[in-house]
């Protein structure tokens, strides 16, 4: 594939930006004499047809297979597995590309070497001190939330940036034509991402579990409820005034790209499919869920990423300038499939190294903070990289449609001529904002939770009931006061979860919680106080039971999945006993 193929990349949130191109004197509307152009492609028609355009769809395909082939926890195991490894193996091409560009790196050289440094060594000395306190290194998760809420406006914007793409020879106004799919990149991710349920949920579960933040249990199924529909009909209006744009562009004889219109097709329609509850996705997949549906679409996310840097740093490799000599030029310098084997691999490897889980606690924590600066980098070094008005960029990616350059008129913005050298104590200003600043907001929120943090409370029951066996009481006694603590804690948590997303694996979840938490309540603790369980107690208990027997039979009649946290393989056999036994409780 010739240098020519790549006319450009995709990044995130600002490879939209391409609307900075204007098209040439070729590229116009036509009028009586002139016709209209093809399609641009990115690398091929084939290869921009399999790898971004019909991509979802491919990739739900095999997902599917795998889930059908393998059974449905195996299938939907590797999926996530493939979603984790391709994650951090994509980040590498960022830096690749970042720290392979002697000019720009020369230029933002600060930026690029204070931001790493600073996420890192936030990350090290977190999980440090969790290791030194004890604690268990799935609190360092609350960094995550950080992360949670900036991938999906990445991911946007990246789709943004094809559209702008293909629609390159498009000679409608500019600000309109980019404004228009930016308005419809927005409102399909916004509703589709609320409407899953799990997103959002998921978000504010960890902002109230891991760092204090309470704003889950002052939403309202109500509220929520009026946010999707909100979301949902700007999406179907914006859809709408989208179309008569189109049809306004057909109608000046503007260039209309079919593979941007298939393109949001395919991604949309197998986002929803897939993110959403709905009927059509269980019975191809029983089983499926959120998490499965969010790999599917980011594994097609890192397979362009990694396909069109590729193409990018091919291109900066044949300008000696700005290409860093040695490995990378060498590399990037050769068009054979086993050059571009190689980087994939490499990738692949970098991706696989960083997740790997080990029993070591220090190497644990030291591989955590790379891949939480590594995800963190990436969405960076990306919005301030991506920006395709840049004459340089265009340069390295063949954009340019004329030999000698677009005419003066056209002249497109260089970073070259625009930048102005910051102070290295200015730029360290900014980034400590950037990245310290939100990530001490949520570290102290964290830190509140860390001392009374008890983990799930079915872990230990489990560690209660063991230690019970090999005689050791106190061990016990303190892994029972452990759980219940837990149970007190989720207990508000679990009910507002069922209220705002009413599944058959919430319903179930709660029922256990609130049988387990009543039967710790008016059983246990007054046997590990050595008091007498009283008539109250043993009535109140009872109440509780039919309290969880309700939900639970709720959970069976919605006839969905019964999984959930704790209980992993939870059959409807198996809630059908356990409503046998806590009735039988109840007489």
């Amino acid at each position: 594939m010739t240098t020519e193929s790549a006319t450009a990349t995709i990044g995130s949130s600002s490879v939209g930006e391409l609307v900075g191109v204007s098209p040439s004197s070729s590229t116009r509307a036509h009028t009586g004499q002139s016709k209209l152009p093809s399609q641009n492609w990115l690398l091929s028609p084939v290869q921009d047809s399999l790898f971004i355009i019909i991509a979802p769809v491919l990739t739900l395909a095999l997902a599917l297979f795998s889930m059908y082939y393998f059974g449905a926890a195996k299938g939907a195991t590797l999926v996530l597995l493939a979603h984790v490894v391709f994650t951090v193996a994509h980040h590498l091409p960022t830096f690749i590309r970042v720290y392979g560009d002697v000019e720009l790196f020369r230029r933002y050289n600060w930026h690029f070497i204070f931001a790493p440094i600073i996420s890192l060594s936030f990350a090290l000395g977190v999980l440090a001190y969790l290791n030194a306190k004890g604690y268990a290194l799935e609190n360092f998760l609350y960094f995550y939330i950080l992360l949670t809420l900036w991938d999906p406006w990445h991911f946007m914007r990246q789709h943004y940036g094809f559209m702008r793409i293909y629609d390159r020879h498009n000679a409608a106004p500019r600000q309109l034509a980019s404004r228009m799919d930016l308005l419809l990149s927005i409102a399909w991710f916004a509703y589709i991402m609320v409407a899953s349920g799990d997103w959002l949920l998921d978000l504010l579960q960890d902002m109230y579990a891991r760092v204090q933040w309470p704003l889950l249990l002052s939403l309202s199924s109500g509220g929520l409820s009026y946010l999707v529909d909100t979301l949902r009909n700007l999406a179907f209006l914006t859809t709408a005034v989208y179309l008569c744009y189109l049809l306004w562009c057909w109608k000046k004889g503007y260039f209309v790209s079919t593979a941007k219109i298939l393109m949001c097709a395919t991604t949309f329609g197998v986002m929803y499919l897939t993110y959403t509850p709905n009927a059509l996705i269980q019975s191809l997949a029983p089983g499926w869920s959120f998490k499965v549906g969010f790999a599917v679409i980011g594994v097609v996310h890192m397979t362009q990423y990694l396909a069109i840097v590729w193409r990018f740093n091919r291109g900066l490799a044949q300008r000696p300038e700005r290409a860093r000599s040695g490995a990378f030029r060498w590399l990037h310098s050769r068009g054979a499939w086993w050059a571009a084997g190689v980087y994939v691999l490499v990738c692949l490897a970098y991706g696989d190294v960083i997740t790997t889980v080990h029993d070591n606690q220090w190497l644990m924590a030291a591989l955590l903070a790379v891949g939480f600066t590594s995800t963190m980098m990436h969405y960076y070094f990306d919005g301030f990289i991506w920006k395709v008005r840049h004459q340089q960029n265009q340069e390295a990616l063949s954009m340019r449609d004329e030999p000698g350059g677009a005419p003066e008129s056209q002249r497109t913005e260089s970073w070259w001529v625009s930048f102005r050298q910051t102070p290295a104590v200015a730029v360290l200003g900014k980034q400590l904002l950037y990245f310290a600043l939100p990530l001490s907001v949520l570290t102290a929120g964290a830190m509140t939770v860390w001392g009374s943090a008890t983990g799930n409370y079915i872990e230990h029951m489990y560690q209660a009931q063991a230690l019970s066996t090999q005689g050791l009481g106190d061990a016990a006694e303190h892994e029972a006061r452990q759980a219940y603590q837990a149970m007190q804690q989720q207990l508000p948590l679990a009910m507002k979860l069922t209220e705002l997303q009413p599944t058959s694996a919430r319903h179930a979840e709660l029922a256990f919680l609130i049988y387990n938490e009543s039967l710790y309540e008016n059983r246990v603790m007054p046997a590990l106080a050595r008091t007498q369980v009283t008539h109250n107690q043993l009535l109140k208990h009872r109440g509780k039971v039919q309290a969880a027997i309700e939900q639970l039979s709720q959970a069976i009649e919605r006839g969905e999945p019964l999984a959930h946290t704790g209980r992993e393989q939870f059959t409807v056999e198996a809630a059908r006993s356990i409503l046998m036994s806590w009735r039988k409780q109840v007489g």
